[in-house]
């Protein structure tokens, strides 16, 4: 892989727009590396190297690689896809003009658009695979033994393609003949809101909405699930044409964002791009520096979701793309930013969650058409500037103690969040409740960490593979799907000892939307010592004392002791034995209005009752902050190899502040920070932080100070 901490920003050749002249390109890296920075991101854009079919002109790329080496950076070259293209944004006209490759078609029934100035391909479409391949290969040939290069990335932001042409309906009546062997299968699955009959495959059509007036879920579901799957082979296509060529580099994704995290299955490395300027989209105030905290924490908390143990890097990453400067008026964001010390704060809690690599969008602006003098590290004329110096001395410091950051692993954690992965995220936005109730499990996530417990973040995958191995207690957040295979894994985990805690609604379907007619469902009912058998609009304000909201689950004891009820005498909060675990069941959403001071501090006291009931203690306090002001800080915690800890604190907030961080059992060690190693003075297990506005550091706990079980 590498020994030095990637740290840097995308520059020329670019993918689209035009970028900065070629002679001011050598200035340009030699500033780049004067500051520190190692690494920059390019583009090999197919539609300006070969614009005539079979002449192809790589000087450009050419000449940025011999920059890099000459001047000792790094190279990430984007050589895949971007977007919803299999190579580049734009294919080349001649595949239109000559080759008569197939044009995104948008809608049932449409025909192919007029040829615009810009086009769009199918990535379904045969001759436009074997042409964008062929280039892949013969780009990755030329450039796999060159010095300069660090990582091939495969795919910038993939989009799901979802197209009606001919290739696409071929592909996804073999996706259904696969998945349900016979029409009559097909049908059965299809009929629950009308019955469906079909003579032949070739009828079958998508169905591009769904709804209380545009058709049943489930044909819905297939489409969407296909166009999904369909995405993720398309990947597979472009990572065989690049390893073809090259096995010695790694191969990155490089994905939209941390929601993302668990589209692919066969990259070397995951990327993202991890933007929050769009947070605050709709907001003409900016968002609090508790709130920005959050977003930013929560974020990049969900890339855990893509862990898988077959990677180069199992559970670390790499953020390809993150803002680099201003925006003025582009996108609906005028005018964004960050300062140099809140985008380094920023960076830091990315690395607090295994970021392996940091990488910010763009160095130097485009100077045409969307984002021109936007976005840029440097001046527009390429001068330095406040936040490029600070994002210099950062790069420094992470390159310096590259060692530590490069071998950090998750912390065991004793406490796991289930996460709704990409399938129920579908069910949310068949039932059009998908903003409003899908990301609950940051409120918990936010919760836990407000309690100083470190949480696991997993999804359905990871569970059904083992994940909860270790663990002590799992949180479920308002979960209405939830399949017989699920079910079998959270009675097993209760049974084998653990706590389980639920909120309401929670298994009241299938993972087809089908409704249990004993619920929760698939057995969970003896789990939980309940029945719920009706679902009502909660009358209060309190779900036993914790604020809740929307829903009242009313049930029939069945054996659980309950904790708590609600006016009209129904259980609010109960608990039951199974096993040797626990199960705890909240009959309403009591995590949609939780926030750091006092509106959460009744779900925080019941949390850390039950889960010190389960032998799990906060590792860490955090004391000298108000309450109101508790989600300023970020403290997160990694294991090294030699079983120390690796600490990173934030202090994401404008205000500076004297915060007291306390380690039980632990010897803290200072290893430095935004304002250096005398900001932080250690007395036994406790440190003071004079932490500054939007300052970090980063310590290391001794091996006898991890937090003991029980």
């Amino acid at each position: 892989m590498t020994s030095r901490f990637p740290v840097g920003a995308t520059y020329a050749p670019l993918a689209k727009a035009t970028e900065v002249p070629l002679e001011e390109w050598e200035h340009d890296i030699v500033t780049l590396a004067g500051l520190g920075l190692n690494t920059f991101r390019l583009f090999i854009a197919w539609d300006r190297i070969e614009q005539r079919e079979g002449e192809r002109d790589f000087a450009r790329v050419d000449h940025a690689f011999a920059l890099a080496e000459r001047h000792g950076v790094q190279v990430i070259a984007n050589v895949g896809g971007t977007f919803a293209s299999l190579q580049g944004i734009y294919p080349p006209r001649w595949l239109l003009d000559g080759r008569r490759c197939q044009q995104v078609v948008d809608a049932p029934g449409q025909g192919d658009p007029l040829p615009a100035p810009r086009i769009r391909l199918c990535y379904d479409d045969p001759a436009y695979q074997q042409a964008a391949l062929g280039f892949i290969r013969a780009a990755v040939e030329r450039y796999r033994g060159h010095p300069a290069l660090l990582a091939w990335s495969g795919w910038n932001e993939p989009r799901v393609a979802a197209c009606f042409c001919p290739h696409t309906l071929a592909l996804f009546r073999r996706w259904l003949e696969g998945r349900y062997r016979t029409l009559d299968a097909l049908c059965a699955a299809w009929s629950g809101e009308f019955p469906l009959r079909y003579g032949s495959w070739d009828e079958v059509m998508p169905q591009p909405r769904t709804g209380f007036e545009h058709g049943g879920y489930a044909p819905w579901l297939d489409w969407k699930a296909f166009c999904h799957e369909n995405r993720s082979g398309k990947f597979r296509l472009v990572a065989d044409a690049i390893r073809s060529a090259d096995r010695a580099h790694p191969l990155l994704s490089h994905l939209c964002g941390p929601y993302d995290a668990d589209i692919f299955d066969c990259e070397d490395v995951v990327g993202t791009s991890v933007y929050t300027y769009f947070h605050r989209r709709e907001e003409r105030v900016e968002r609090s520096d508790g709130e920005l905290a959050r977003a930013l924490d929560w974020a990049t908390a969900q890339m855990a979701l893509g862990n898988r143990p077959d990677r180069q890097l199992p559970d670390a990453f790499w953020v390809l793309e993150t803002e680099a400067g201003p925006v003025s008026w582009v996108h609906n964001l005028m005018p964004r930013g960050y300062s140099p010390r809140q985008m380094n704060a920023r960076d830091m809690i990315f690395v607090a969650h295994g970021a392996r690599g940091l990488l910010r969008w763009l160095y130097r602006s485009r100077i045409s058409d969307a984002q021109a003098g936007e976005f840029n590290l440097v001046g527009w004329d390429g001068s330095v500037t406040a936040r490029a110096q600070e994002f210099g001395r950062l790069a420094g410091f992470l390159d310096a103690h590259a060692g530590l950051f490069l071998t950090s692993r998750p912390a065991p954690a004793e406490v796991a969040l289930l996460a709704p992965g990409a399938e129920v995220k579908r069910l949310f936005e068949a039932e059009d409740c998908a903003g409003k109730y899908a990301d609950l499990a940051s409120r918990w996530h936010a919760a836990l960490a407000d309690l100083g417990i470190p949480s696991a973040l997993l999804n359905d995958r990871q569970l059904h593979a083992g994940a909860l191995a270790g663990v002590k207690a799992l949180i479920v957040p308002m979960r209405p799907y939830v399949d017989a295979a699920l079910a079998a894994v959270l009675e097993r985990f209760v049974a084998g000892g653990g706590l389980l805690i639920a909120e309401s609604p929670f298994a009241t379907k299938d993972l087809r939307a089908v409704h249990w007619r004993h619920t929760p469902g698939a057995g969970l009912a003896a789990v939980f010592g309940v029945q719920v058998y009706d679902l009502d609009r909660l009358a209060e304000d309190a779900c036993g004392g914790i604020p809740a909201f929307d829903f009242q689950a009313v049930g029939r004891v069945q054996g659980c002791t309950v904790d708590a009820a609600f006016a009209d005498g129904t259980p609010a909060i109960t608990v039951n034995r199974h096993g040797a675990g626990r199960a705890v069941l909240f009959h309403s959403i009591v995590s949609a209005r939780y926030a750091a001071g006092d509106p959460g501090a009744a779900l925080r006291a019941r949390l850390l009752a039950d889960l010190a009931a389960a032998g799990v203690r906060p590792w860490h306090r955090v004391e000298g902050v108000a309450a109101g002001s508790a989600d300023e800080v970020v403290v997160r915690h990694r294991a090294l190899p030699d079983g120390r800890r690796l600490v990173v604190a934030v202090n994401f907030s404008r205000c500076a502040r004297s915060i007291g961080l306390d380690f039980p059992g632990a010897r803290p060690c200072v290893l430095g920070g935004s304002d250096g190693e005398r900001a932080c003075t250690v007395a036994g297990s406790q440190v003071r932080f004079a932490a500054g506005p939007y300052a970090w550091a980063v310590l290391t706990l001794s091996a006898d100070g991890a937090p003991r079980p029980g």
